[in-house]
């Protein structure tokens, strides 16, 4: 009988050689015979069937016993061989696996190479103070492992899988110009908090980020943020950067003491913290009044646009207010992470001014 074409998308019949049960039904007359030289010849076991992703040589396989389970050595092998290479698999327990890019419990290389990656001592660190959970996977040095004992225990404890990679290999994934030092993380995808749920807590003052496309000036604007009291934040979802490691890395750690919510249209969602009781104020150089007019015993809500243009029309449409910041040299405009810090760190002084009489 003919042998039919291999599918190795087909599901494994549960009568399949890798199962005990017998012979697969589509073989009517028993399972195929090895050839001459392998097994012991035409009358010798059964061979076993090799999964699709398998590359290791036959020489030196255990032969099956009769209810089709093999020795331990067997079941651990077709265990390792039913698991796809690319996905890394649950966590085996709190030791720490060898592997690397593509190797065994790796993730996909093309994760090492896009937005999810951070390295170096000081970002991972800063990354375990602050988000533990927020590593997927670990890869350290091999020969470094006593050095990075706390950072291995930290990422273990929430459930990262924790893999001890060659050098080289840490150098591929950071790339050619970076300087890992041993510890490169894969980030989970970070989780953003529901918007209605955020403008439902009133947090004040607010911050509406709109056209930031640079994720180093999302992480500069998201540290000037909470160094000055702001406990969220909000990001477009179009023309915008999300949270990503080279945000969270420009950040120095602050993104992980803010709450921070995505919006689809953002001239809805600035009508929306309107209604919620919100003064929505633009800052653009050529502002109708200066930041230091601003109302600030009011609920506020600060718009930032993007590094070029600045504000978008629809915005300045919606918003009640357009300020500036006052300009006293040559160049007439800041960056929008130094415009963001100083709107938000003058707000701040004067409340502080504000209550401090009351303190008195």
């Amino acid at each position: 009988m003919k042998k039919p074409p291999h599918n190795p998308h087909r599901p494994h019949s549960p009568n399949g050689p890798d199962y005990p049960g017998g012979p697969r039904a589509d073989f009517p007359h028993g399972p195929r015979r090895p050839l001459h030289g392998r097994g012991g010849g035409p009358q010798g076991p059964p061979e076993p069937q090799r999964a699709p992703y398998d590359s290791a040589p036959r020489g030196g396989e255990a032969p099956r016993t009769a209810d089709g389970g093999g020795t331990d050595r067997d079941r651990d092998r077709r265990r390792r061989r039913r698991r796809h290479p690319g996905h890394p698999g649950p966590s085996r327990g709190p030791e720490v696996r060898a592997g690397g890019p593509g190797g065994t419990g790796a993730v996909h290389p093309a994760d090492s190479a896009g937005r999810d990656l951070i390295f170096g001592v000081e970002p991972v660190r800063e990354l375990l103070a602050a988000a533990p959970g927020a590593i997927r996977v670990l890869y350290v040095k091999a020969a470094a492992q006593a050095r990075f004992a706390d950072e291995i225990d930290a990422a273990r404890i929430q459930g990262a899988t924790v893999l001890a990679t060659e050098d080289a290999a840490l150098a591929r994934m950071a790339g050619s110009e970076a300087r890992h030092q041993g510890l490169v993380a894969i980030m989970r995808e970070y989780q953003y908090a529901p918007f209605e749920e955020l403008v439902a807590d009133a947090p004040d003052p607010l911050l509406v980020i709109d056209g930031v496309t640079d994720p180093r000036n999302l992480g500069a604007i998201m540290r000037s943020a909470e160094c000055a009291g702001v406990h969220a934040i909000v990001i477009a979802r179009d023309r915008t950067v999300g949270i990503t490691p080279i945000a969270v890395k420009a950040s120095a750690g602050a993104w992980a003491h803010l709450r921070i919510a995505r919006c689809g249209n953002v001239a809805q969602a600035l009508d929306a913290l309107k209604e919620a009781g919100y003064w929505v104020v633009a800052l653009a150089p050529a502002g109708d009044i200066s930041i230091y007019e601003v109302d600030t015993s009011r609920r506020l809500a600060f718009v930032l646009g993007s590094e070029g243009r600045g504000v978008r029309d629809i915005v300045r449409k919606s918003a009640d207010f357009i300020a500036s910041i006052p300009m006293r040299g040559r160049v007439d405009s800041l960056n929008v992470s130094v415009a963001a810090a100083v709107a938000l760190f003058e707000v701040a002084r004067r409340r502080d001014l504000a209550r401090a009489p009351a303190a008195g």
